[in-house]
């Protein structure tokens, strides 16, 4: 696996871990911990990276809700297609 893939799953898991809670965090809230967390250290990676979280937050929300794995393709598809139609 590539590094830049590495970081992004290393992104998601932090904030699944976040996410499993009883109650779900807000995104600003997840980004306020992983921020509170990566700033101060050089390689952070992408836990600092908006759109990267972002992503990694909603795939673990999707997962804790529906209880089932977010599935990247089948969501990627869908918007490919609906901006199709927007055209």
């Amino acid at each position: 696996m590539g590094k830049v893939k590495q970081a992004i799953v290393d992104v998601q898991e932090e904030v699944m871990n976040i996410v499993q809670g009883i109650t779900t965090p807000s995104l600003p809230d997840v980004q306020t911990i992983l921020f509170k967390k990566y700033w101060h250290k050089n390689n952070n990676g992408f836990f600092l990276d908006e759109k990267v979280v972002s992503n990694a937050y909603n795939k673990a929300v999707y997962e804790k809700e529906n209880e089932e794995e977010y599935d990247d393709d089948r969501y990627r598809d869908a918007d490919i297609i609906i901006k199709e139609d927007e055209c």
